[in-house]
């Protein structure tokens, strides 16, 4: 069967180090190529996967879905990764599935809109949570839910200041894509899924260090949850 006549569930990882943690575990997969783009194929309990490299930042993000959508059908999107904690209360490693999705550097509030929304858009997206909930997940990984807000910034303590919507209460993570991921998926009515592991604390001096050498733990982590997630 091609590639254009199954249904995929698309996985996509920002960075290498991402995808390759994911592609050390997984087994029996294949190379394919879709609209230009290298993506591995595999099946998980009859379920059709698509693991891809997307890109980094939202703009960047939002065209590599547009060329998947617009060739392959998508049932799901999956988008493992790391991010930044914006609570001290949080460990590096800890594993964060968004129950919201929101933008921390849309400002149109002066068209009437709340601050984060996108004009002619939902203030915040939501993921499948009817999916999420009927998951059990291993308790041996500290699993939190909350909102990931998005942006096209690395988050140290000098732009966590910058924005208001960073410091919401029910903020625990921070990251360059998993809004334009929600936003695509909310256009094409397909449901998605958000998993970000802390690799850093945003407040901390020098997080990007720390961003840097968590980073191979932290995407292990994303993908052995994700892993729980399609049992």
């Amino acid at each position: 069967m091609s590639s254009e006549s199954k249904v995929y569930n698309l996985i996509l990882a920002a960075m290498t180090s991402e995808l390759n943690a994911l592609k050390r575990i997984i087994k029996d997969k294949e190379d394919v190529i879709i609209a230009g783009e290298n993506l591995i194929e595999f099946s998980i309990n009859e379920e059709n996967y698509l693991l891809g490299l997307g890109k980094i930042g939202k703009v960047a993000t939002a065209y590599y879905l547009g060329k998947i959508f617009s060739n392959v059908s998508i049932k799901r999107v999956f988008n493992i990764g790391t991010s930044g904690g914006l609570k001290n209360s949080l460990n590096i490693s800890d594993v964060i599935i968004a129950d919201k999705v929101m933008y921390y550097d849309v400002d149109a509030v002066e068209f009437g809109y709340n601050l984060g929304q996108v004009p002619q858009s939902p203030l915040f997206y939501t993921p499948d949570m009817d999916f999420i909930n009927s998951k059990v997940i291993n308790p041996k990984y500290n699993i939190v839910k909350g909102t990931i807000y998005s942006g096209d910034s690395f988050v140290n303590s000098i732009v966590y200041n910058q924005y208001s919507l960073l410091h919401e209460p029910d903020g625990v993570a921070c990251d360059m894509e998993s809004g334009a991921v929600a936003q695509c998926c909310s256009i094409a009515n397909i449901p998605f899924v958000i998993i970000r592991s802390i690799s850093d604390i945003v407040t901390k001096v020098h997080n990007f260090k720390e961003h840097d050498d968590n980073l191979e733990e932290s995407s292990t982590n994303s993908a052995l949850v994700l892993l729980e997630l399609l049992k």
